[in-house]
This record gives C-alpha cells, sequence and structure tokens, in this order.
C-alpha cells in the first residue's frame, strides 16, 4: 500500500492517505476541547478496561502465561502461544512465538519499569536462554516493535496489548510492550522518557536478540498514541526541543544511542495540547500545571507542535464518534504531517467511540499492515 497515493477521499473505513477532510461527507466535526472530560473520564476508563488476560481476536482471551520475576526476568520458562492462522494467511504460515515476561528496564517503584518481550520462533530463529536467565537469538535479524498503552498516563497496564503483541510477533516482529511511570505521581516527562528508555534496551540487546535498528517501529493507543507519536517527531529535532519533553541533560550520552524510528502507528491520540485554555487546570495532574504556569510542558507534549520533514511514515486510526479525544486531533496531526511531505494515512473507524475502535477489527487489520509494508523488507544499509 502506498501511503501517498489514496486521493483525498472518504473510502469504505473512510481512510484518507496524505489527506485530511472533516467529517462525513465534507461535513466540518465539532470542535471539542474535552480537556475536563479526559481527566475524569481516566477513572472510569480504569473501571472498563477488562481485567485479567488480553483479548484476543474473537473477545475471549489468550493462553495464560507465566510470569517472571522482576529480579530474575528471563530465568522462567517463556511461554508458548498457539499461531493464529488467520492472521499471517498471506505472510506464510504463522509462527510459534515465546513471551518473557515482566523484563526489567528501569529501577522505577512496582511495575511501571517493566515491559515484555515477544520473539517468534522460525525456521530461521531459535531462542535460548542461558543459566543467568539472559535470552538468546540465533538467525538473520528482524524488525522491532515497542508497544504502548492508553490509560490517560494515569492507569493501565501493557497486558491489555499483550494480544496486539502475539499478532504482530506471528508475522514476523520482535515486538517489546512496556508499563511506564503514570500520572500524577510521575508527572510529564517522564512518561516519554521512560520510551526512550524502553527504546535503549532494543539497542542494548539489538545483537542477542537479533535486532535491526534501522527497522524499529512503535504503536500506541490513546495516551500510548500520544507518547508514540510524540517520540516520532521528537526523534530528529533539533536537542533543546527534544529537552521540551525530557529530563535527560542536553550532554546525556543516551541521546546518541537512541534508535531512529522507522514507522509510527498511533490510535486515538490526543495531538495538541496547546489549544487548551490559559487557566484550565482538567491536564494538570499530567502536564504539572495549567497553561500560564507552565507553557513549556503543553508546547513540548504536543505531536502537532513539532512536526517537520524527515519523521518517520505516520499510520493514525481514530474512532469517528470519540468523545473523549476527538477525531479533530488527528485530523489536523496529519495534516500537518501531509503539509511537511511526511507519509500519512488517516483511518477513521466509522460510527465507534474511543475505547471500542481499539478492539475493532479494521483497526487491527490497519496495524498489521502498516507495520508489514514498511518494516519486514530488510533495510538497505
Amino acid at each position: 500500500m502506498m501511503l501517498s497515493s489514496f486521493p483525498c477521499s472518504y473510502l469504505p473505513s473512510r481512510e484518507i492517505a496524505s489527506g485530511i477532510g472533516g467529517g462525513r461527507d465534507g461535513r466540518t466535526l465539532p470542535s471539542l476541547r474535552p480537556w475536563n472530560l479526559l481527566a475524569s473520564c481516566v477513572l472510569a476508563l480504569g473501571a472498563f478496561l477488562p481485567s485479567g488476560a488480553a483479548w484476543s481476536d474473537d473477545g475471549g482471551t489468550t493462553n495464560a502465561v507465566k510470569m517472571a520475576p522482576a529480579s530474575a526476568p528471563a530465568a522462567v520458562e517463556p511461554a508458548s502461544v498457539e499461531p493464529v492462522a488467520e492472521v499471517a494467511a498471506d505472510l506464510g504460515p504463522p509462527v510459534e512465538v515465546q513471551q518473557f515476561l515482566d523484563l526489567r528496564y528501569s529501577d522505577a517503584d512496582g511495575s511501571a519499569g517493566l515491559f515484555d518481550l515477544h520473539l517468534p520462533i522460525s525456521d530461521q530463529h531459535r531462542v535460548s536462554t542461558n543459566d543467568a536467565g539472559e535470552v538468546f537469538v540465533e538467525g538473520p535479524p528482524r524488525p522491532a516493535i515497542l508497544m504502548i498503552h492508553g490509560g490517560g498516563w494515569a492507569i493501565g497496564d501493557k497486558w491489555t496489548l499483550r494480544a496486539y503483541c502475539d499478532r504482530l510477533a506471528q508475522l514476523g516482529f520482535v515486538v517489546l510492550n512496556m508499563n511506564y511511570r503514570l500520572a500524577p505521581q510521575h508527572q510529564f516527562p517522564r512518561q516519554v522518557d521512560d520510551v526512550r528508555q524502553v527504546l535503549l534496551q532494543l539497542v542494548e540487546h539489538s545483537d542477542a536478540w537479533k535486532i535491526d535498528l534501522n527497522r524499529v517501529g512503535m504503536f500506541g493507543y490513546s495516551a500510548g498514541g500520544h507518547l508514540s507519536a510524540l517520540i516520532g517527531v521528537l526523534s530528529n529535532e533539533d536537542r533543546p526541543t527534544q529537552m521540551l519533553a525530557s529530563e535527560w541533560g542536553s550532554d546525556d550520552p543516551r541521546w546518541e544511542q537512541l534508535p531512529p524510528i522507522a514507522a509510527v502507528c498511533a490510535g486515538g491520540p490526543p495531538c495538541d495540547f496547546r489549544i487548551v485554555p490559559d487557566d484550565n487546570a482538567g491536564l494538570s495532574y499530567f502536564l504539572g500545571g495549567t497553561p500560564r504556569e507552565v507553557p513549556n510542558n503543553y508546547l513540548g507534549a504536543s505531536p502537532t507542535a513539532h512536526v517537520s520533514p524527515g519523521d518517520p511514515p505516520m499510520q493514525l486510526i481514530h474512532g469517528e464518534k470519540d468523545l473523549l479525544v476527538p477525531l479533530e486531533n488527528s485530523q489536523k496531526f496529519a495534516a500537518a504531517l501531509m503539509d511537511a511531505g511526511v507519509a500519512v494515512t488517516l483511518t477513521v473507524i466509522e460510527n465507534q467511540c474511543h475505547m471500542m475502535t481499539l478492539f475493532h477489527p479494521t483497526t487491527k487489520q490497519r496495524i498489521k499492515d502498516f507495520f508489514v509494508t514498511q518494516l519486514l523488507q530488510p533495510s538497505s544499509s
């Protein structure tokens, strides 16, 4: 699929490639600024999210997995996930996936500093662990995808995306699925720096896990979509701009170690906080104050503010009837990307609200198609 070839029109799923429209049949969708609604819905979303194992394609659950202790994360035998034939029917037989759960990337309290590793096994790739619990892969390098959960930056856990992780791993991707520090105890930009720390795990283990660092993608939904998009557009900015969304110092060596981001898929992402009224405190729990009090936080946290030529290709997915994070967020972000010459597709899921868009079959298909197109071809470098 050529991301820049579609005309600016609504396809059956209302997909717009490198072109942005208004509402259905050309209507302009209402301009909503639900910052107080977003804050008040965080707890409601926590109650809405299913508890237990991750959701599967048919609304059921994935196979139970063994949890690895955080202190010795990889020493446990990984659980196997049965192949899902329909996911990879056009890419050859699906492969077995091994999960290494609750590996630690930081010393943050509780589960905030943990991530899961999903490794596909094929005729060309074998996975093993040594006596120290370290994970090793034999075979040629493969692309990797970092997954980031949603929850208003204040709730949520990586398990909500576990089924997506296994589906992508069955296609041949190395998948990392992360937790991060949550607001209000931890405010912006700590969540952004946590994402960077997990990206450094890819670099540190690229040889052991056989990762092609020129083919790194990111997916997130809601707050996770925001973090994915923000990292994507900031990756090629100058250091002062990057530091608007970081606690790292300007001379921190980690800046130079970060891998390039080759593709970003973001679902339901808040994209521009600069439009929040000066004295509105609806996002203070995350951004540390009102726009009048901490204007640089609202600027630094806004993906739309940092769009520039050279940003990675983007697939945006948004529910038409999303009142929590209105469609206008993705429309304006996609328009800015298009104006900068960045390959972008906006897929609008008709008649869907914020939460149910994540589980919609079209969302699953777009995620798969985008990363297969962007990342599964070996890099030329």
